[in-house]
């Protein structure tokens, strides 16, 4: 039931201080409670009802006796109940009334709560039934007071977290999340397959299947070539070579046969800060002592060797329009340099007339050593040389027999006298004291020269007026021919 207002608040009576020792009925005149006026919400039950209008204006509270117990007579442990609780509703917070019906202050609320312990008779029992208040039902200041009607609580209000962010999941978000999961599982599988190979190499390395140490790479990398396994030796490089035409079984296997290789000594050396090894390596090649540094670094779950295997330059050693075979493999023409393993090779031309002079081989020592060169040189051989000269004799025979006083290609050349002319079908050309020399200088160009010296006579009739006239004309010969070998067959060329 509502509460009228009786006024401004500053003119209503306070709640004395000191508590009643009684029920309501005997109350002292210092705890009178506020005379209230009681209305119905219900307009028909207007006429039937006794209504009472207080004056507030001529109002008075009652004297307060002095006849009040001592301080040390009072029971103060029995009366600590009677501490006003913390007000529990809005309206016992803002205006200090009670949202219960009948204008019910908070020091009765109490005490109808447990009549035994304030000491102060309930307002409202089930022996004294409130006849006003058909139409009424008690506001409970919070959820967990109970009912008047059912004397039952209320049910626990459920805990709602103000940190949790509820989200309405979409129809389609079941479908996005498992195209989600099958797309992580492919990548998934796509980066294990990626990775076989190394996992592989990984535990080769465990199990012992490849060398384990900077030392031990360079070892095998050495024992491999002096067992003609190419491939093996390839397998230890970081990275395998462009061009292995001379990185072959068969190539090492005619090395081998030249000079074999022992290792003498391994011994890891200093490491570098970017991740590289050095590891010293003393072997021999045949009776060539080599001492040499490899770099070397852990890749790929495996060491391996940095460095090339070694280098021949071949550009220099090939004559001209002759091929050129190392250790049996022929060359290209159009190749400059060839990587090879530390190793002897032997140079060759297979041709006839020109090769290489003994020693023909070459020995590469290591990759950071150049092979000499310079002690492989080029050849002309004795049937080469004979094929020059059989040449050379060709040509000067075909000029012999030339009628013409200077004939092309030939080391003749006379002028005639003008007064007499020369019959040509009478001109013969002799030769006696003949000498021919070779000089091999321009083998890299697959030639030689021939150096021809004879003394030549020509024998001719001449005109002289109307008589003819026989003319011997002695003259000494010396011609270059420049002898081409890179062919079948030598072609001589007259040069001077």
């Amino acid at each position: 039931m509502p509460i009228e207002d009786p006024g401004e608040p500053g003119l209503r009576p306070a709640t004395p201080a000191w508590p009643p020792s009684g029920g309501a009925a005997g109350a002292e005149p210092g705890s009178l409670r506020t005379p209230v006026r009681v209305e119905h919400s219900d307009e028909y039950d207007v006429e039937d009802e006794e209504f009472e209008q207080f004056d507030w204006d001529s109002w008075q509270p009652g004297e307060i006796s002095d006849d009040e117990p001592a301080a040390e007579e009072v029971d103060w442990g029995a009366r600590g109940a009677m501490t006003p609780a913390e007000p529990t509703s809005w309206r016992e917070k803002v205006i200090g009334e009670s949202d219960w019906p009948r204008g019910v202050t908070i020091g009765e609320r109490e005490a109808v709560a447990d009549p035994a312990v304030a000491g102060i008779a309930p307002v409202h029992t089930e022996s004294e039934p409130v006849e006003d208040d058909d139409g009424l039902e008690p506001v409970p200041t919070s959820l967990a007071e109970p009912l008047l009607a059912s004397g039952r609580l209320w049910p626990p209000a459920s805990p709602v977290s103000h940190d949790v962010v509820h989200v309405r999941v979409a129809p389609w978000a079941p479908f996005t999340t498992g195209l989600a999961l099958a797309l992580a599982m492919v990548l998934m599988s796509a980066a294990i397959v990626s990775q076989t190979g190394r996992l592989g190499l990984t535990l080769a390395v465990l199990t012992g299947q490849v060398p384990t140490s900077a030392d031990a790479v360079v070892g095998a990398y050495l024992s491999a070539i002096s067992r003609a396994d190419a491939s093996k030796a390839i397998s230890y490089l970081s990275t395998a070579p462009a061009d292995p035409l001379l990185l072959t079984d068969a190539v090492l296997r005619k090395s081998i046969e030249q000079s074999p290789i022992t290792v003498v000594a391994v011994k890891a050396g200093s490491s570098s800060i970017n991740g590289t090894q050095r590891v010293e390596a003393t072997y021999t090649i045949g009776d060539v002592q080599v001492s040499t540094a490899f770099t070397t670094a852990f890749s790929e779950g495996q060491w391996v060797i940095r460095d090339d295997p070694g280098r021949i330059g071949v550009g220099s050693l090939r004559a001209a329009g002759i091929p050129l075979y190392i250790n049996g493999q022929k060359v290209p023409d159009t190749v400059e340099s060839l990587p090879a393993f530390p190793g002897t090779y032997e140079l060759s031309t297979n041709n006839t007339f020109i090769d290489y002079a003994t020693p023909s081989a070459l020995v590469v020592r290591s990759s950071d050593e150049a092979p000499i060169i310079g002690a492989v040189k080029l050849e002309l051989t004795e049937k080469g040389r004979q094929a020059a000269l059989a040449a050379v004799r060709t040509a000067v025979t075909q000029c012999l027999a030339k009628k013409e006083l200077q004939p092309d290609g030939c080391p003749q050349n006379i002028e005639p006298n003008r007064n007499e002319p020369v019959a040509s079908d009478t001109i013969v050309y002799t030769a006696k004291n003949e000498s021919m020399t070779i000089s091999d200088s321009e083998l890299r160009l697959s030639t030689v020269t021939v150096t021809y010296v004879a003394t030549w006579q020509l024998d001719v009739k001449v005109m002289v007026g109307t008589t003819p006239r026989d003319v011997t004309f002695p003259f000494s010969v010396t011609a270059l021919w420049q002898v081409g070998l890179s062919g079948s067959q030598p072609t001589p060329v007259l040069v001077s």
